[in-house]
């Protein structure tokens, strides 16, 4: 068995900012009803797999989701399983595969075995996006108790260091954590990218900062400006270098609207919130703990901002602007972007057309061979 130097994944090639397409194994990120979303097939999420490589986005990432915030019948639950869905992916494609863990949902024997076996179906290009856990009906649908914020994060530090453990060791050995046991614990084939894939996590509190810091390569940060990036950037940064000697890439994510004009944009995210889906983003503000604001101009504003997704850094008006946007981003410590679409298939195609020869031609991108 070849074991691999993780500089032959795509995550960690010469492009200054780097692409990845996020959670297009499901139906779940738009939160709008308008006619040209992005349905789930196999074949549709295929068609974007294949357009972002052939645009040399370094990087898919599908997402986890087990159930609807909404309800068992609601369209948001409609997602393909993560690992399932990336094998696939990874059998095919020369991007590297990133698939989503709730550490909760999965013992870490099962993921342990999960993983090596991408890694090695991907051929070393495979990576892992760690979620500790923010749904709680969820978990109790795994028969798994709820814990709090910190708890969660002492749950995950348990389980991806017997992870780290299993992809290491040879003989059998047990861990006996609070939260996590593994009795005997072997793990076979290990992954081929060594010690193993690389790991990103999206915690923005001091228990998640740390947790980066401690595990993982990739933070994955939440900021709508770039003065909040580059400080969240700098401190996950700083803690890694400072307390553990390592270095991060700092990744985020980014919800897409181009338009001809910056005014044909907006018109394009009115769209999407005249066709609001009011149930989902009701759901959506209960998890969020937001009280829908004091007056109707507030809620329209709210509801016009998260139809089209809105986490992230919202990338909306013509191609130039978009570009110009993600290159100050890149300016304020940014690696690499996530990028979301209501239309997926056609908003990558637009995007690699208008968008991606700007970030070329200033020289944050090579050519695509």
């Amino acid at each position: 068995m070849t074991m691999l130097s993780r500089d032959s994944n795509p995550l960690f090639n010469g492009n200054r900012l780097k692409l990845g397409a996020f959670a297009f194994n499901g139906e779940s990120t738009a939160r709008t009803l308008a006619p040209e979303r992005f349905r789930l097939s196999w074949p549709n999420s295929l068609d974007v797999a294949e357009q972002a490589e052939r645009l040399g986005f370094e990087v898919l990432v599908p997402f986890a989701r087990f159930r609807s915030t909404v309800s068992a019948k609601h369209h948001s639950a409609v997602v393909y399983e993560n690992f399932t869905w990336s094998a696939a992916m990874a059998a095919t494609r020369s991007t590297c595969i990133m698939s989503t863990v709730h550490v909760t949902n999965v013992h870490p024997v099962l993921a342990a075995k999960a993983v090596a076996t991408i890694d090695h179906i991907s051929g070393g290009k495979f990576a892992l996006n760690i979620v500790c856990g923010w749904f709680k009906e969820e978990a109790e649908m795994f028969g798994v108790t709820f814990l709090d914020h910190a708890g969660r994060y002492a749950y995950a530090d348990e389980w991806i260091t017997a992870m780290k453990r299993l992809w290491a060791e040879e003989d059998e050995f047990d861990f006996i954590g609070k939260y996590v046991q593994v009795k005997g614990g072997v793990s076979q084939p290990k992954p081929i990218q060594k010690p193993f894939p690389p790991l990103m996590n999206a915690g923005s509190s001091p228990e998640g900062r740390e947790f980066v810091a401690k595990h993982c390569d990739i933070a994955f940060v939440r900021g709508d400006s770039e003065a909040l990036m580059r400080t969240e950037a700098e401190a996950y940064r700083r803690t890694a270098r400072v307390k553990y000697g390592r270095e991060l890439q700092v990744w985020a994510p980014c919800s897409v609207i181009l338009g001809d004009t910056q005014k044909d944009a907006e018109r394009i995210l009115d769209h999407y919130a005249d066709h609001a889906d009011e149930e989902y983003l009701k759901s959506y503000f209960q998890y969020g703990k937001w009280d829908g604001g004091q007056s109707e101009a507030e809620r329209r504003a709210a509801v016009r901002k998260y139809a089209s997704t809105g986490n992230g850094l919202p990338l909306i008006g013509d191609a130039a602007t978009i570009a110009d946007r993600m290159l100050r981003a890149a300016e304020a410590g940014i690696d690499g972007f996530l990028l979301t679409w209501v239309d997926f298939q056609n908003g990558v195609r637009r995007f690699g057309a208008e968008v991606l020869p700007l970030l070329e031609k200033a020289g944050v991108r090579a050519p695509v061979a």
